[in-house]
């Protein structure tokens, strides 16, 4: 009976740690379900596709891809593809928590966002204890947060004919780079870390990224840095405890 008190109040303390990034998952799911209700999508395949699919980044180019007629193989490329981020997030968090049951193992491994992974990444670099019941917190409280949000706003977006015009467009991109900058902050304050390879990482991702957006297009500049930041972060963490 204590263990369970216990357990449900670290759960509550991680849905607590997710009110910063929820507002961004508002937004951004905001942003998705009113782009995709003015393109003609329906508000129950707007909620279906949040929450059963439940990935940012692959639902805006589901939808695009969808309008564009593209083949059914393609998309489910280009959707594993984008993110393949998620395996390399999913393995280090998974890694944290050993031992743990399967379940709770597929649970944690298929609700890890990107924001989920950065607030797990900023408690880690505080040395904050957490437990499998604050990590499932943190992921359901924002697993709600992105649907509700995107099948509100899918409501809405009937009545709106150019989202673009309001840069909905670009709320993704300004999400991972809020991201990007608390991290980096996170990173300075760190004592233990190499302030120049920080520097070199922080430029090397911001680089690739504006590289790849000017030439491809910010979902693939997201993409690969993102999949280069969070292997930049895995080796930080090596050196660390090599250190340590």
């Amino acid at each position: 009976m204590i263990k369970q008190s216990s357990d449900f109040k670290q759960f509550i303390k991680g849905m607590q740690a997710a009110l910063p990034t929820i507002l961004g998952f508002i937004s951004i799911g905001g942003a998705f379900g009113i782009i995709a209700s003015s393109e003609g999508f329906s508000v129950w395949q707007v909620f279906l596709l949040s929450a059963v699919l439940y990935a940012g980044s692959a639902q805006f180019i589901i939808i695009s891809m969808l309008l564009l007629h593209a083949a059914l193989a393609d998309i489910v490329f280009m959707v594993c593809l984008v993110n393949f981020r998620m395996f390399l997030q999913s393995l280090h968090v998974a890694q944290y928590f050993e031992p743990q049951p399967m379940l709770s193992k597929l649970l944690m491994g298929s609700m890890i966002t990107d924001e989920s992974f950065g607030i797990f990444s900023l408690e880690l670099m505080a040395k904050k204890p957490m437990s499998m019941s604050w990590m499932h917190g943190l992921n359901i409280a924002s697993w709600v947060a992105w649907w509700g949000a995107s099948t509100g706003f899918a409501l809405l977006g009937k009545n709106i004919q150019n989202p673009e015009k309001y840069g909905l467009d670009f709320a993704l991109t300004a999400m991972f780079a809020g991201l990007w900058l608390l991290t980096a902050v996170s990173f300075f304050k760190n004592p233990n870390e190499s302030r120049l390879k920080i520097i070199i990482g922080i430029t090397v991702t911001a680089a690739l990224f504006y590289l790849t957006e000017t030439f491809f297009s910010a979902v693939i500049g997201v993409l690969v840095a993102a999949v280069f930041g969070s292997l930049f972060l895995t080796y930080l963490k090596k050196e660390t405890v090599h250190v340590s």
